[in-house]
This record gives structure tokens, C-alpha cells and sequence, in this order.
């Protein structure tokens, strides 16, 4: 998760990032511009595979450092200080007037009063501490959608394909994941199998209730099958009158196997959901 000095630091600017290869045909100048800088020599070798940059109107690279802080540099500092700090270094050259505090409270994104699901994401990876900040995602449904998890008179199962929607969305999002080479664009989630069973629940007088569950694999679109899995638990309220859900919340809890140049570590991927309700 970004400390909030260093969001405030990054307020006045816009944020956006470029990943790609040193031998890639599409990269942009101010990418080369930075790579120019960070193989001079003199730079040496103790630097990670990420840098930033900080480029003016013109588009001008006016200032760019290794985004992780080496562990000797004096003072010591944590890397939320050390970032804030060279940001800072930046708006000097910059000559940039400091925004004031932003006012307006944090909201999370939604379907502007279309149903649809709203999941929460976050890699449990001790290493990365970033990845355990929940990632957002809203996936509008149809009703065809909420149909397939009409209220069962008697248990059913549910083919987690046709949950593909909002299931594909359990995938831990970041700049270090699975990508295709060529276009330098994450894998998709490609299916989503399992048989689910939907169970009809005890009822409270006023809704009725099922529990959709069961052991969901995702595969993505890479040629090499990549899959991880998880169960699912869903809770569904249903109006005593009609079969459609009215609404949904529930639980993915699984193992994402990330693989690095050593080893392969079983990491916690935790979603939730919740439907979002027409206005």
C-alpha cells in the first residue's frame, strides 16, 4: 500500500507507467532517455528493475531515480522518505507551486446504478507488500447473468463458467505478473471451472437464502496452461416472491503459485464480492 506522504507528493502530477523489454522496437523516447542514465557506468550495478521519472510539459524527462533506494545510502531512510524525497528534488527543478490537500473523500468505484459485482483482491505476498493493497474491479451484469443463480428449490449445481464474468476478476494484478511477451499485456483469466453447489438456506420470514460453494480453477491465456485454484463461498437473498437474487456477498480463498528465478512460492489470493444494486 503507498504511504499517504508519498501520495501527496505525487498529487500534482499525472501517473501513468511503461513496462517492456531493452530490446523491444516501441519504446519510447523518455524510456530510453531514463535507460541512458541508469546503465552509465557510473551508476554501477546495485539497482533494481524499476526506476521513475518525472517528465515536464514538453514531455522532457527532467529528473528520474531508481525506485528502490539502496541500502546503504545515508541518511538512512524507509522508501516511502527516500521517494518523497527525490519527488521533492524533481518539483525544484520543475519550479511546481504545491496543489492543496485534497478535500474530497476516497469512494469506491461503481456501476453508476446498473447491477453488477464489485470484487476486492490482494496477494498475500510478504515480499511485495504492495500486492496485499486490495485491487477494485466492477463487472456490470446482464440478466441472463443473475438467472443462473435463481433461487433453488432443491440443490443444483452451477457451472463456474457461467460466473465467468466476475470470477475471471480473482487475479492478482501488478506489474511483475504473467504478461504475453509480444504485446507486454497481462494474461486474462481464460476459464474458470468448477461445479458449485447452490443450496437453498434457512429463511429469516421476510428473504430467502442460498449458499453458492465449491472449488473454482482459473486458467489464463498463456500457452503453457498456467492455473491456480480456490473455494468460494457466496451467500444469495432472494425477495419470497421472485426467483432472481436480489442480492450477493461472499469469499474467494486460494493459492496463487508465483514463480520466480529459484523457486515457486504458494501465496494466499483472497477475494471478496458484493453486488451492486440498481439505483
Amino acid at each position: 500500500m503507498i504511504n499517504p506522504a508519498v501520495i501527496e507528493q505525487l498529487q500534482p502530477y499525472i501517473v501513468t507507467a511503461w513496462h517492456g523489454h531493452r530490446n523491444d522496437q516501441d519504446i519510447p523516447k523518455q524510456v530510453r532517455d531514463v535507460w541512458y542514465w541508469k546503465f552509465m557506468p557510473q551508476q554501477g550495478t546495485a539497482q533494481s528493475n524499476v526506476d521513475l521519472a518525472i517528465i515536464n510539459p514538453e514531455g522532457e524527462v527532467v529528473y528520474c531515480f531508481d525506485a528502490f533506494h539502496r541500502p546503504f545510502t545515508r541518511p538512512p531512510l524507509s522508501l516511502a522518505q527516500y521517494t518523497t524525497r527525490e519527488v521533492q528534488r524533481a518539483e525544484q527543478l520543475l519550479q511546481l507551486d504545491r496543489l492543496p490537500p485534497r478535500t474530497n473523500p476516497i469512494s469506491l468505484p461503481g456501476l453508476d446504478g446498473q447491477r453488477g459485482v464489485r470484487v476486492f483482491v490482494t496477494l498475500k505476498d510478504d515480499r511485495m507488500i504492495a500486492y496485499q493493497a486490495p485491487i477494485v474491479e466492477v463487472v456490470p451484469l446482464s440478466d441472463s447473468d443473475w438467472h443462473v443463480l435463481d433461487y433453488p428449490e432443491q440443490p443444483r449445481q452451477v457451472n463456474a463458467m457461467d460466473l465467468h464474468k466476475w470470477l475471471s476478476q480473482v487475479y492478482p494484478a501488478g506489474i511483475m505478473e504473467r504478461t504475453n511477451q509480444l504485446t507486454k499485456k497481462v494474461y486474462r483469466i481464460a476459464s474458470t471451472e468448477g461445479a458449485l453447489s447452490l443450496l437453498p438456506a434457512q429463511n429469516d420470514g421476510a428473504t430467502r437464502r442460498a449458499i453458492l460453494s465449491g472449488t473454482v480453477v482459473l486458467t489464463d491465456e498463456g500457452k503453457d496452461h498456467f492455473s491456480y485454484q480456490g473455494r468460494i463461498r457466496v451467500v444469495l437473498t432472494y425477495p419470497l416472491d421472485q426467483p432472481e437474487p436480489s442480492s450477493l456477498k461472499g469469499v474467494f480463498e486460494g493459492i496463487y503459485p508465483r514463480r520466480d528465478r529459484i523457486r515457486t512460492r504458494q501465496l494466499p489470493l483472497v477475494a471478496a464480492f458484493e453486488s451492486l444494486p440498481a439505483k
